[in-house]
């Protein structure tokens, strides 16, 4: 099997492994009060720091998170911003990874209790950890591009967050609903999030690097229109591909200026459940539609459970959309293996700062 079919079918290996993740979650309680989330910080390196990324918008910031080595050098400055925490959460499958095991060293030399969030349960950062929540997820054995390894850590750090209701994520319906057939990638790629969907635009990038070995570069909304925008080119060399509901009149000034862009909004993702409340649309601060009972007197767990879920879904929705993307594009070049697979060179020095 070339890397390209691997890929592919640990994207579909994720229609049956994260349904189960989901349900094997709802038993776990494993998750922070809002007091705990806020001592808490949460790291991890490649695939693993979107993941991290993602579970501190879904905390609305109270966990935070960090980049190892950034973790290691104000850890060892002594900064007063670590003074307030007292766990730190270290993603990384492998649980081989330089920087990884180098913040659970600095972290357990701080006091800090350590928590490693792998699969490899026999791994250097497991046996420096305190406790460690396992990720289980099947693969196909073959050294390719992260899917469905992202999407199971994402799921059980998320789960950090809130109680996971496995009955108001459908992935089949997700899945389902990401058409990814008219999506073209150029040469040099603008993704761009907001306040939720830019650790997808990293992870979105990283694919587009590893899989086409195109240039891309991940950027958050605002910032785009006050910087990246002054680079686009008339050429048909860039395309920005927009993730938010934000971004109708950005979309369209950029076409109106020969710009080749596409808007992928997600309001229609979110999961309206017929457990007594309404789909009253009633935007949030970071975009999300949130859903109120239908006499706005709902208790604030069921109000919080409700934003949770639907920040939760349309993560899900724009992984299932970035991954597709990518493999569509590289049958569409007509790939067998991925990028970072035929650059041996470049694939021998990253191994080598990674590991």
């Amino acid at each position: 099997m070339n890397t390209i079919d691997a890929y592919e079918q640990e994207i579909m290996m994720q229609l049956v492994e994260l349904p189960r993740v989901l349900k094997e979650l709802e038993g776990k309680d494993i998750w922070l009060s809002k007091d705990e989330q806020s001592r808490a910080v949460i790291t991890g390196s490649g695939d693993s720091y979107a993941a991290a990324l993602a579970v501190e918008r879904l905390s609305s910031f109270r966990i935070r998170c960090i980049d190892p080595y950034e973790f290691i050098t104000i850890a060892c400055n002594g900064d007063n911003y670590m003074q307030e925490r007292s766990i730190i959460y270290i993603i990384s499958v492998s649980g081989e990874t330089r920087a990884s095991i180098g913040a659970a060293k600095r972290a357990k030399d701080m006091g800090l209790k350590v928590v490693a969030l792998t699969s490899n349960t026999t791994s250097r950062l497991a046996n420096l950890a305190d406790s460690i929540i396992e990720l289980r997820f099947k693969r196909t054995g073959i050294l390719t591009a992260g899917s469905i390894g992202f999407t199971t850590s994402l799921l059980v750090a998320a789960s950090l967050v809130h109680t996971i209701d496995s009955s108001s994520i459908d992935i089949k319906r997700l899945f389902k609903l990401t058409d990814t057939s008219s999506i073209e990638l150029k040469d040099f790629n603008y993704l761009v999030g907001d306040v939720l969907t830019y650790p997808i635009t990293v992870y979105f990038s990283a694919k587009i690097y590893e899989v086409l070995g195109l240039k891309s570069q991940y950027c958050i909304l605002e910032q785009f229109k006050h910087m990246q925008i002054f680079s686009l080119s008339l050429s048909s060399s860039d395309k920005v591909i927009i993730l938010t509901d934000h971004g109708k009149i950005l979309a369209d000034g950029l076409l109106s200026n020969g710009i080749d862009a596409i808007l992928i909004g997600y309001k229609h993702v979110i999961n309206e459940r017929n457990d007594g409340m309404e789909g009253i649309n009633d935007t949030s601060r970071n975009g999300v539609s949130n859903y109120k009972t239908k006499d706005d007197v709902g208790s604030e767990y069921l109000s919080l459970a409700s934003r949770f879920t639907d920040k939760l879904n349309v993560i899900l929705y724009t992984t299932f959309m970035a991954q597709r993307v990518v493999l569509n594009n590289a049958r569409i070049r007509g790939f067998n293996d991925c990028a970072f697979i035929i650059n041996n060179g470049l694939l021998r020095l990253s191994s080598s700062l990674i590991y």
